[in-house]
């Protein structure tokens, strides 16, 4: 099971600066979806960013996406600093409140293609597994200066925070490119209580395109850049009778179908059609203890969640795999 061996910890005030995953979508206009972790004080954030990239970089990435219609692309800032860059004040690691506070509006990059099978040996022997790591994988579209241009939306994670009825999403995109896209507003539930191991959870991670940008956001131009916030009264996650959360264990949306959504989660419906869905995870963002099968705990156990650990991701092309050697 992936889980990232992410710190589970008591949470820090200071974020250190590391590596982030920002899923990509868009043709004309890219965005970055940062990828969540509700027990990792590092990725506790969603945030949306609108990026320029240089020329180049569009080009491979247009013919890449074009041939591979339906992978998910995954930009990534390199971590370690190279001595021999020619600009000494590159930034490479950087903490995502570096972002959302606007201290940061450029950084370098690395795009993949994808996510590589991974080996309990490899994630065991990292504190901090991060599986874009060079050590890891080869980027398709090696380093490249990533300016942000705007950030669409910055969202921390409140640990009081519940779990919806029913699933809630944001719509947003580029009015000009009449492109639009869809990330679930994710909650990071503490579902444990004072006297136990923190477990947070459950929850899923979504990031989608839309077919079309909506006929009923075509004049608003504003709102579909800002971001506007949807409810899917098809994606229930609660069970009404026994209270018990029903996180989808599966992609909720099929492309190709019309979704109805209601604005600020009052009538009347809208629709959206589905296009691809890029990253559907359980796996990765709730907090591993949520998937034990045999918790080291009574109450726990009793409360356990219900909800599947899976991720729909695609699959890295072998030959951008980089496989190191494990020691034992």
């Amino acid at each position: 099971m992936v889980t990232y061996n992410a710190h589970e910890e008591i949470p820090q005030l200071e974020n250190e600066a590391h590596q982030h995953a920002f899923v990509l979508v868009g043709k004309q206009q890219l965005f970055g979806v940062h990828m969540t972790q509700y027990h990792c004080e590092l990725h506790k954030y969603q945030i949306i960013l609108k990026l320029d990239l240089p020329d180049c970089v569009l080009e491979e990435y247009a013919r890449l996406q074009s041939e591979n219609p339906k992978d998910t692309f995954v930009l990534c800032n390199a971590k370690d600093h190279d001595p021999d860059h020619p600009d000494p004040e590159e930034t490479r690691s950087y903490s995502i409140p570096d972002i959302g506070s606007g201290m940061v509006t450029e950084f370098t990059a690395n795009i993949f293609q994808g996510i590589r099978p991974l080996s309990d040996a490899e994630i065991a022997a990292d504190s901090h597994f991060f599986p874009w790591a060079l050590k890891y994988a080869h980027p398709a579209i090696p380093e490249f200066t990533a300016t942000i241009t705007r950030i669409v939306t910055f969202r921390p994670f409140d640990h009081l925070a519940t779990l919806p009825e029913y699933a809630r999403y944001l719509i947003f995109g580029d009015h000009k490119a009449e492109e639009a896209h869809m990330t679930n507003l994710q909650t990071a539930e503490l579902v444990t209580n004072a006297f136990e191991p923190q477990v947070f959870g459950p929850d899923y991670d979504h990031v989608m395109s839309l077919s079309e940008m909506p006929s009923w956001l075509k004049k608003q131009a504003s709102m579909l850049e800002s971001g506007i916030v949807v409810t899917t009264p098809i994606v229930r996650l609660v069970d009404p009778e026994t209270g018990q959360p029903t996180i989808p264990n599966t992609p909720p949306f099929v492309e190709g179908n019309d979704i109805e959504v209601l604005y600020r989660g009052i009538g009347p419906a809208r629709t959206v059609n589905a296009g691809v869905t890029y990253l559907y995870c359980t796996a990765v963002c709730n907090s591993p203890r949520l998937f034990a099968e045999k918790p080291d705990y009574d109450s726990y156990l009793d409360s356990l969640p219900k909800v599947e650990p899976m991720c729909h991701f695609s699959l890295m092309p072998k030959k951008f795999w980089n496989i190191p050697e494990i020691d034992g």
